[in-house]
């Protein structure tokens, strides 16, 4: 039997709404997910070990799905840029949350100058 959200609250008995978000990925930031494969590869010269990495970062990408809020928020000059990261080893990406769908907008180097990039890519 169906119950109303009503009906859920006047009993006490506890519910959880679970909502899971899309994740879609830029054009942008496919490229630079080949990249830091690219890179990767170079470094460990092992298919496998480049081909492990991205896979793990995608599925750290992928666990924000179910709660997107719980990535680092990017800040500029102590104010919320609407952007936030997950990071992965030497990695980050770099999303927004959608209606219903989570944007990864870049993935990048933790060493480079990404908070230029992201606000020249991402910024609106």
């Amino acid at each position: 039997m169906k119950r109303s959200m009503h009906a859920l609250k006047k009993s006490g008995e506890r519910f959880k709404v679970v909502t899971e978000y899309n994740v879609t990925y830029s054009s942008v930031a496919l490229d630079d997910i080949e990249q830091a494969w690219d890179e990767i590869y170079s470094a460990s010269m092992d298919y496998d070990t480049a081909d492990k990495y991205i896979d793990e970062l995608r599925v750290k990408i992928n666990n924000i799905s179910k709660h997107p809020r719980t990535g680092k928020r990017l800040t500029y000059e102590g104010i919320f840029t609407g952007i936030y990261y997950v990071t992965h080893k030497k990695y980050s990406a770099f999303y927004r949350i959608g209606s219903g769908r989570i944007e990864v907008g870049r993935v990048l180097y933790n060493r480079s100058d990404y908070l230029k990039l992201i606000i020249e890519s991402m910024g609106e």
